[in-house]
């Protein structure tokens, strides 16, 4: 715990130099965070999908989107490659499997950067070139939100359905808002840049300054 407490006021500074925790303290919350999401993967097993507790379940800290939570030590580093990758999509102009494994990181699937062909030796996603790959983790990851993809010219929406008028309206666009804001000059290369680049838009929200 106390190696977690490091990592939140760190965070809470602005994860400066001065401040920066232990490998101790690091490694220390990255097994806190393991533990905690092992823990919630067995108590809730064979859970309706609607019931499961995914994280926090001990109730310290604030409610931390999973890709902070995965790998503490790495993630300031990859938060701020964040907004980066943002700006590769929006500029894709087609397949790119160095983006691919770069997504991968600074989502935490993978411990650390890598080059093209490793993303074919370990199996990743084709996440800027093959629409079925995306839409599959995102229906498994977006449950509750509906999805939209545009064809022609591609675009995809992420859409809130449990959105009520006192909260705030957490839906995206990879190149079209729904009030007709435009996000970028141009439409993404092709449905899968869109849906990922959507997708990354909405995780963001939870950990980054910026309002898409």
């Amino acid at each position: 715990m106390s190696g977690m407490l490091a990592i939140e006021l760190w965070d809470m500074k602005g994860f400066p130099e001065s401040y920066e925790p232990s490998e101790e303290e690091q490694a220390a919350a990255s097994v806190w965070f393991l533990a905690e999401r092992a823990a919630c993967e067995a108590c809730c097993a064979g859970w309706p999908e609607e019931k499961v507790v995914r994280h926090r379940a001990l109730a310290v800290g604030s409610d931390e989107p999973k890709v902070k939570t995965v790998n503490p030590a790495t993630w300031p580093e990859r938060k701020g490659l964040y907004p980066q990758i943002i700006e590769r999509l929006e500029t894709a102009v087609g397949p790119d499997r160095q983006l691919d494994i770069d997504i991968c990181y600074v989502m935490g699937w993978v411990n650390e950067p890598g080059k093209p062909e490793e993303a074919a030796e370990i199996g990743l996603p084709y996440l800027n070139a093959n629409l079925a790959d995306v839409a599959a983790i995102a229906e498994t990851s977006l449950k509750g939100w509906k999805i939209e993809i545009d064809q022609e010219p591609c675009d995809a929406r992420i859409i809130d359905l449990e959105h009520d008028e006192d909260d705030d309206d957490r839906s995206v666009a990879a190149w079209r808002y729904f009030d007709g804001r435009i996000q970028m000059d141009k439409p993404p290369a092709n449905t899968a840049i869109a849906l990922t680049l959507a997708a990354m838009r909405l995780q963001a929200i939870s950990f980054l300054d910026q309002a898409w």
